[in-house]
């Protein structure tokens, strides 16, 4: 079984890939991050006349955020016990949702493994949800893990 699983770095998505690799003990393992590098692209926005980042601006911008991506991907595969060099990772930039679900297809995985932020209904309604929009829109098994609550009841790193 070849799993992917989509990870942010976040303490949500690295206890979701922990817990994905438990129950599914798959053979092959990607570990997926997707960048978000819309903020860097050098363009107007909110009725400026001019950009707001010059182009080394958007580019270092750009690169940090696709740094990042590298961390996240290196410090989950560590997390987990993989070796980062024997495991496949994938950066792409993106929508998270839409790329999770591309890269699925190309990587021809058996399951999606995502973490959910559990978020209350109203966030979901009006931000959206990555693993909402990947089970609906997938043609392949979606594992979402949720996380664990603390004592006091609240979801850890819920937003």
């Amino acid at each position: 079984m070849h799993a992917l699983i989509a990870t942010d770095g976040s303490e949500v998505s690295l206890d979701a890939a922990r817990k994905g690799l438990e129950l599914l003990s798959p053979d092959r393992v990607t570990l997926l991050t997707v960048a978000d590098t819309s903020i860097a692209e050098d363009s107007g926005a909110g009725g400026f006349a001019s950009n707001l980042l010059t182009p080394e601006e958007s580019d270092q911008a750009r690169d940090a955020i696709l740094d990042e991506g590298d961390d996240d991907l290196a410090a989950t595969a560590a997390a987990i016990g993989l070796d980062p060099s024997a495991v496949d990772t994938r950066l792409v930039e993106g929508a998270s949702g839409q790329m999770i679900v591309h890269v699925a297809g190309e990587v021809d995985a058996d399951v999606i493994v995502v973490g959910s932020h559990g978020k209350g209904w109203f966030k979901r309604v009006v931000i959206g949800s990555v693993s909402e929009y990947v089970v609906h829109n997938s043609p392949i098994p979606v594992l979402v893990i949720r996380p664990e609550p603390h004592a006091d009841g609240a979801a850890a790193d819920a937003g």
